[in-house]
């Protein structure tokens, strides 16, 4: 009677803490949210103070495409070519309201477009990239993503020609006390704690990044059923 006591115990300990992870993942995805939505309806704030009505409707119409996939979508793990697309017509926005001062490209292997990973890690770090590196350079710059295997593993990297950080900066780009919230800081941390709390602490983000040059943003996750895939290299950047 003790051992099934025992054994009881420990199965709802292990119900109690997947339920307190699942918890915590939904909260982190309900902050990205809500922050993504706020960027781009500035930006169509924006575009229609100044007039331009035809891109306010286009732009307007790409965002509710974007809110029907989140919506219809409430899985907390998406294919990696969904992933991908939503990045996409998040580049597809910014490059209505950046016009020439935005160039974009994003590449993913065909082999692992059907690959599960958790959503809503890369469209942040996409989007900390035009507004840390890109928007504060007044020729604009290129946001590449690029997506392949490497070493059994997913590894996503977006890539931007912007304003680059410091060593400072980059010594404390997970540090929540320095996460600048009012200047959309708060993507990279949410997407680090997502990362770690669904694949572990051996996965998550890194960052190279030098002044004046540019930021590399590397994400790096587990592959399901790596070995049905070849593999594939990303060059390094």
């Amino acid at each position: 009677i003790m051992t099934e006591k025992i054994q009881n115990l420990m199965a709802e300990n292990v119900r109690e803490q997947k339920q307190k992870r699942k918890s915590e993942l939904q909260a982190l995805q309900a902050q990205i949210n809500p922050h993504f939505l706020y960027n781009t309806l500035d930006s169509i704030i924006w575009m229609a103070e100044g007039g331009d009505t035809k891109n306010v409707v286009l732009m307007t119409s790409a965002l509710a495409r974007l809110l029907r996939k989140s919506i219809s979508n409430r899985h907390e793990l998406v294919t990696l070519g969904e992933e991908m697309d939503y990045a996409k017509s998040y580049l597809t926005i910014q490059k209505m309201r950046y016009k020439d001062k935005l160039e974009y490209s994003v590449e993913t292997s065909p082999y692992i477009r059907e690959v599960k990973v958790i959503k809503l890690i890369v469209q942040p770090l996409v989007e900390n990239a035009i507004y840390h590196g890109i928007k504060t350079r007044e020729c604009g710059g290129t946001v590449r993503v690029e997506a392949a295997f490497e070493n059994d593993e997913i590894v996503i990297r977006i890539t931007d020609d912007g304003a680059g950080m410091s060593p400072e900066q980059l010594a404390h780009i997970f540090d929540e006390r320095k996460v600048d919230t009012a200047h959309h800081g708060v993507g990279v941390l949410n997407v680090q704690q997502r990362i770690r709390l669904y694949y572990g602490a051996d996965y998550g983000l890194s960052f190279t990044s030098t002044e004046g040059v540019g930021t590399t943003a590397t994400i790096r996750i587990p592959a399901l059923a790596p070995s049905d895939y070849p593999p594939q290299k990303i060059a390094d950047t």
